[in-house]
């Protein structure tokens, strides 16, 4: 593929289309596994790591996804008893969500399949001599 235009412009192309490309990939083996989306893991697996649970606006901050999409997907993931709401000690208008273990248990199947595809898709850039420069200049993207 020749990507035209400025290096500026040929990089942001690259990375889209990469990302693109690997997340339809992803998508489609999860799906093809009869699981949900990559949304449903990125929810589960931050709440994981939370064992005294998140906060949904702290939620959306550690998600790679964008917050318009946060509540509905909260509503069905909560509707499926992956992920419990509790009302926040400190203000009883906040909510805290805690995942269940039905919620772990999902978490760990969907890794079974997105694990595989990560190392696929990664792995052999990984073992090029270029791959820590790569990571520092993706993780200088960060803001």
């Amino acid at each position: 593929m020749k990507i035209m235009g400025s290096e500026p412009t040929a990089f942001w192309v690259a990375l889209n289309l990469a990302y693109r490309s690997v997340h339809r990939d992803m998508e489609e083996a999860l799906k093809q596994a009869g699981l949900p989306s990559l949304r449903w893991y990125d929810v589960l697996w931050e709440l994981e790591r939370a064992p005294d649970g998140m906060r949904p606006f702290e939620l959306e901050n550690d998600l790679l996804f964008e917050q318009s999409n946060l509540s509905r997907t909260l509503r069905r993931i909560v509707g499926e008893g992956l992920v419990e709401e509790f009302t926040y000690a400190a203000d009883r208008r906040g909510k805290v969500l805690r995942i269940t273990a039905k919620g772990r248990r999902l978490r760990k199947q969907m890794w079974a399949v997105y694990g595989p595809q990560i190392e696929n898709k990664f792995g052999p850039l990984a073992d090029t001599e270029d791959a820590d420069k790569l990571i520092a200049i993706l993780k200088s993207l960060i803001s």
